[in-house]
């Protein structure tokens, strides 16, 4: 039976499942060329993870810390210009960096390493 999302995961599996659905279909809309394939990639990592698949949980995790670095490393180069500028920047580092911290939490890893196939 495949499912969309899966309540008997742990909190910060679950968090990560429908952060990666939200930030998959946020890069897609957004038109994000450059990330196009990080943001399928999160998505259906997200789907895979709800489905108990270990590659799935692989491919979440691994896109969702790729796209995180990248906006992290941008706002880290924005902290000598405009105020203005770092806080957009700031914005947009919040939820990339949560559905990472999510999808690398030790609960998540633990459950995965545990019970996904």
């Amino acid at each position: 039976m495949t499912r969309w999302f899966n309540p008997s995961h742990p909190q910060t599996l679950q968090a990560a499942v429908i952060l990666g659905y939200i930030s998959a279909v946020f890069g897609l809309l957004g038109g994000a060329s450059v990330f196009l394939l990080l943001f399928i990639g999160v998505g259906v990592g997200a789907f895979g993870s709800a489905n108990n698949k270990r590659w799935g949980y692989y491919l979440l995790a691994g896109c969702a810390f790729l796209v995180a670095l990248f906006w992290v490393s941008l706002f880290a180069r924005s902290l000598g210009d405009d105020l203005v500028i770092t806080l957009r920047l700031l914005n947009a580092t919040v939820f990339p960096t949560a559905l990472a911290v999510a999808a690398l939490h030790p609960h998540s890893r633990e459950y995965q390493k545990v019970w996904f196939e």
